[in-house]
């Protein structure tokens, strides 16, 4: 991509016709998935700076949409552009599933926020999220059975997989499974999966009004009592406690 990234929507601040601002729109919202699908973090957060700029002049009235509305125009937007940021980072290499969590739990969020600020932020994490090429596909022929494990984990950690489910999957004997990971990581392949929900149930604690109910079954519990329990004997508070700590 020649010249600066952030210039494509920068673009917008010049004197142009309606018909050549729409068009604008079109090349820079496709610049920008190009970049979702690519994983390049760096540039589609100065984009997500920009375009939230740009949102708040409304050059082309999209928050007028809903009359009297801003909140919700803002938040048909924000699901429109998940559903897409979704299918290019599927393209570029997203797990089916990790592009279906991160649509579900960003649909959530947005429906939940209550002021346009919120909105934003929410934006630009999902943007962030998206782009990530951390958690994009990765090879793992070469990779040891406790990595093919935190791997397998981290993908899909809400869905509620028995260890035998897991070992088919992985092409390995269940107790040879849990025995080796039990060796060398020093703790059960449950405790580490308990360990990754409560990461992603404290991001949602300190950045959404996501209530608790929610939250446990974005993360993959099936009751909030559960989920509690276990955030308490991770955390050692009560995730009410760890929101009121530590919301923003």
């Amino acid at each position: 991509m020649e010249g600066s990234d952030v210039d494509l929507i920068s673009d917008f601040s010049k004197h142009k016709t309606k018909h050549e601002l729409i068009e604008s729109a079109h090349k820079s919202r496709e610049d920008l998935l190009q970049l979702v699908r690519k994983g390049e973090q760096k540039s589609v957060a100065q984009y997500a700076h920009e375009l939230n700029e740009y949102l708040r002049q409304d050059t082309l009235d999209i928050m007028k949409r809903i009359p009297r509305n801003k909140l919700r125009a803002y938040k048909n937007l924000l699901l429109s552009h998940n559903t897409l940021y979704s299918y290019a980072a599927g393209k570029g290499g997203l797990s089916s599933w990790q592009c279906h969590y991160f649509s579900e739990k960003y649909a959530i969020m947005v429906e939940n926020a209550k002021s346009i600020s919120e909105l934003e932020e929410i934006h630009k994490r999902m943007l962030e999220e998206y782009s990530d090429p951390s958690i994009r596909f990765i090879k793992l022929e070469k990779a040891t059975i406790v990595e093919k494990v935190e791997h397998f984990i981290t993908m899909n950690f809400s869905e509620d997989l028995s260890i035998e489910e897991m070992s088919r999957k992985l092409h390995v004997h269940p107790s040879h499974l849990m025995r080796t990971f039990k060796k060398e990581k020093g703790m059960t392949i449950s405790h580490f999966r308990n360990l990754i929900r409560m990461k992603e149930a404290k991001e949602l604690l300190t950045n959404s009004n996501l209530s608790l109910i929610e939250i446990s079954y974005i993360v993959g519990f099936a009751n909030q009592q559960y989920f509690s329990r276990v955030f308490k004997e991770e955390e050692g508070v009560t995730p009410k406690e760890y929101k009121r700590n530590n919301s923003k």
